[in-house]
């Protein structure tokens, strides 16, 4: 089973990523750390010139097969997942490898869902997540829907902050606020000036930064690799800890606001089909990539803690100089994310919440404003809670609940709105319950889809009870 302690990996990984830098950081990589944020930056402005606001929205829904594969996979593959997935391969081996499974199915699964909502979305003009339960259920549900989104990506912004300025910490030795104001600062830039537009566009240089990069980790590394069968052992984490990757993978797509926004902003169909095949090849050999990268620094490196597995393989394994290389793949998995959750609740908030009714030419001028409050607030709040210990456990059950919803509107198309109202309701409590009764464990994954679960019978009992009593009146 999952220890509590692999919940502390990805905080843990990023404190002692001060040890590498400082004892091996030289001026090339230095060099290459800095012409990484500028060259976000620099695209960034570039993408905002003779902008719509179509485009600042979501691109003018015309992104091609290698944009939508580009934002899809850079925006999933986060410095988070990456450490914490390396810990998991560093004490289960290869078999840890069911986490990226599990999330191939879970794409596949949903592209038959996103071409549904990508034909519907161009029919309605969705931009959000949110609008397909606005125009479906009604005000109250995509009110409910908006505000589990607002919190959820935005605490999924915050981790991603915190992990930047972790880096940027341990590679200066300036203070963590300072940190914090710095990857603020360089997302802000080309969001404000970008929106949407700006995001694909910087993700494409992510993706490339973070494949190109990650395979030159690999090559570099591979004079030190020996073949262990013990490691290569697929089951050997047993069916307590695959089966809890494998049903995250399935169901988390269907919660993820960025997967419904790069479906929404596909130019077509057929590109769509495309961009979701080409990312689960892609995401699935990358999990293989990194896997490879884990066991050779398990092999030469047996006695270090999982949690600094990363970290420490970097420093001890990579040639002196390239130490700059892995703290860039780093850098460009975090910020790949951090700007499309930032974008997401901006969007969430403007035009789900506030300014529902407004209309897309309004919002393209607010949004702007929007983002500037989103990552000011994300900075404060990254200040005053440094620690992202067991904070993905927690995201992962709510957006289990969420998935759940979805899911059932896809099952039965004419569902009672007191049905998905009870369930998101319900679903949330019992997470959050079981979070203060058992504390933020792996099981709470298992809690926040139960809990879905119990709050969509208990709605469909309350739905035919009212049914019922109309009946009788009638």
């Amino acid at each position: 089973m999952l220890t509590n302690n692999i919940s502390l990996y990805t905080y843990s990984a990023f404190v002692c990523l001060g040890l590498v830098v400082k004892r091996m950081i030289s001026y090339v990589d230095l060099a290459l750390i800095l012409l990484y944020f500028a060259s976000v930056a620099l695209v960034g402005y570039v993408s905002s010139r003779k902008e719509s606001g179509e485009d600042f929205l979501i691109a003018k829904k015309n992104l091609g097969v290698f944009s939508n594969v580009s934002t899809i996979s850079a925006t999933k593959i986060t410095a988070s997942v990456i450490i914490t997935y390396v810990a998991l391969v560093y004490i289960y081996g290869v078999s840890a490898i069911w986490a990226y499974v599990g999330m191939v199915f879970g794409y596949l699964f949903f592209l038959f869902f996103a071409l549904k909502i990508k034909k519907e979305g161009d029919k309605y003009n969705y931009y959000t997540l949110s609008d397909y339960f606005y125009r479906r259920y009604g005000e109250r549900t995509g009110k409910i829907v908006s505000f589990v989104l607002l919190i959820s990506i935005f605490m999924n912004f915050i981790i991603q902050l915190i992990g930047g300025s972790k880096i940027i910490q341990s590679l200066t030795g300036l203070s963590f606020s300072i940190g914090v104001v710095v990857v603020g600062l360089v997302i802000l830039f080309y969001l404000y000036l970008g929106g949407f537009k700006a995001v694909v566009k910087t993700d494409l240089i992510q993706f490339v930064a973070i494949i190109v990069l990650f395979c030159a980790l690999g090559f570099i590394l591979v004079s030190n690799f020996s073949f262990e069968p013990s490691q290569w052992q697929l089951f050997s984490a047993g069916p307590g800890m695959i089966i809890p990757l494998l049903v995250v993978g399935m169901l988390f797509p269907f919660s993820a606001a960025d997967l419904w926004q790069r479906s929404y902003a596909a130019k077509s169909v057929k590109t769509l089909k495309k961009s979701f095949i080409y990312s689960m090849i892609l995401y699935l050999a990358f999990g293989v990539l990194l896997s490879f990268i884990a066991i050779i620094i398990k092999l030469k490196l047996p006695g270090i803690n999982p949690d600094r597995a990363l970290v420490e393989g970097f420093m001890v394994l990579l040639p002196s100089g390239f130490i700059g290389l892995g703290v860039v793949a780093l850098f460009a998995a975090i910020m790949s994310s951090a700007d499309s959750f930032a974008f997401i609740t901006a969007s969430v908030l403007v035009q789900d919440i506030v300014f529902r009714k407004k209309g897309s030419k309004y919002w393209a001028g607010v949004l702007k404003y929007a983002i500037f409050g989103v990552v000011g607030v994300g900075m404060l709040v990254a200040r005053l809670f440094e620690s992202i210990v067991e904070a993905a456990f927690l995201l992962t059950g709510i957006f289990m609940v969420l998935s759940v919803v979805v899911l059932a509107t896809w099952i039965r198309r004419y569902i009672s709105r007191i049905v998905l109202n009870c369930s998101l309701i319900i679903g949330l409590v019992f997470t959050f319950v079981f979070t203060l009764v058992k504390g933020i464990t792996p099981v709470i994954i298992v809690a926040g889809v139960f809990g879905g679960l119990v709050g969509l019978l208990i709605g469909a009992i309350i739905s035919t009870f009212v049914s019922t009593r109309r009946v009788i009146r009638l």
